[in-house]
C-alpha cells in the first residue's frame, strides 16, 4: 500500500518582476509506515515498514531495514521479530490465543512506535451457494455467489470478506467487502458477492475467505476505501486513513482470525 503526503505548491504571480521563483515540487516530510498483520490461520506475524514517497515518484517506497521489532502477548511477554531484509520481518509460529489483545512495538533509530489490536475468534463460514441470474447493463447471464455464516450471538463483530476467483485474490481495497453486525447480531448472514465482471461463469473456482477484525481496523478500512474511491488506492489520495499506530506513523497492524470456503460453480 502507497501513501502519498499533499504537497502545498506556492503560486508567483509574475507582474513586472523578472525574478525566477523555483518551487521544489518534489520533496516531502517522509513518515514512517508499518503495515503489519498477525494472522491466526498460520500463526505468524508479518511485519513490512517502509518510508512515504515522493508525491511524483513513481518508484518503490524506500524500505526501511535495522528496526527492532517486538510483538508481546496479554501476559506481557514479549517476542522479536527476525528481519528478512527489504523492509520485512517475521515471527512464525506465535501461536494465537482468541479474544486477546497483541502490542506490536517498533524502534526505527531511536524512535518507538506502538500498536494494539485485538485477535477475534474465527467465525466459521457456511458453504456457499450461487445462482443463474439472467444479464443486467448489457451483461451477459452469469451466477452470484452468497457469503454465508451464522453471526455469534451477543457479540460485536467487524469482518473483512475476500473474495478468489480462479486462484486470483481480488485482496485491493476496493474489492474487499466489509461487514459489521450493528444491525444484525446472532442472525444468519447471507449476502451476495460480485466478480470483477460482476456475474461468475461455468467452470470458475470461487473461494472466499471471511477475516474476523476488531473495530479500529474495520474503520481503517471504512476510511481507506473512501479515501482510494474507484481507484483501488492508486491515485493521490487527499489525506491518511487514521493508524492506530502512535507517534504519527502510517498504516496499521491488524490481528485477525479467519475461516475459508470455496465452490466450483457447475
Amino acid at each position: 500500500m502507497k501513501y502519498f503526503i499533499q504537497l502545498i505548491a506556492i503560486s508567483a504571480l509574475l507582474f513586472s518582476c523578472q525574478k525566477v521563483i523555483d518551487v521544489d515540487l518534489n520533496s516531502t516530510n517522509p513518515k514512517t509506515v508499518i503495515e503489519a498483520n498477525y494472522t491466526a490461520e498460520d500463526s505468524t506475524v508479518r511485519v513490512k515498514i517502509t518510508l512515504t514517497s515522493n508525491y511524483f515518484d513513481n518508484n518503490p517506497s524506500p524500505v526501511i531495514d535495522g528496526a527492532t521489532v517486538i510483538v508481546t502477548d496479554a501476559t506481557g511477554t514479549p517476542q522479536t521479530l527476525n528481519p528478512l531484509g527489504n523492509g520485512e520481518y517475521e515471527l512464525s509460529s506465535y501461536v494465537p490465543v482468541f479474544n486477546s489483545t497483541y502490542t506490536l512495538t517498533t524502534t526505527i533509530s531511536g524512535t518507538t512506535y506502538t500498536a494494539k489490536s485485538t485477535l477475534p475468534s474465527p467465525t466459521p463460514l457456511k458453504p456457499i451457494n450461487y445462482e443463474y441470474v439472467s444479464g443486467f447493463f448489457g451483461n451477459n447471464g452469469g451466477y452470484v455467489c452468497y457469503l454465508n455464516y451464522n453471526d455469534p450471538v451477543d457479540t460485536t463483530n467487524f469482518f473483512i470478506a475476500v473474495l478468489s476467483e480462479n486462484g486470483g485474490e481480488r485482496g485491493q481495497v476496493n474489492e474487499i467487502t466489509l461487514t459489521d453486525d450493528r444491525l444484525t447480531d446472532g442472525n444468519s448472514i447471507s449476502r451476495p458477492l460480485f466478480g470483477p465482471n460482476n456475474l461468475f461463469q461455468l467452470g470458475d473456482t470461487i473461494e472466499i475467505e471471511l477475516r474476523a477484525i476488531d473495530e479500529n481496523i474495520f474503520n481503517y478500512y471504512v476510511e481507506l476505501q473512501s479515501i482510494a474511491g474507484g481507484n483501488g488506492g492508486q491515485s493521490a489520495a487527499p489525506a491518511n486513513p487514521e493508524s492506530n499506530w502512535d507517534n504519527d506513523a502510517l498504516g496499521y497492524f491488524n490481528a485477525y482470525s479467519n475461516s475459508r470456503e470455496s465452490v466450483i460453480i457447475l
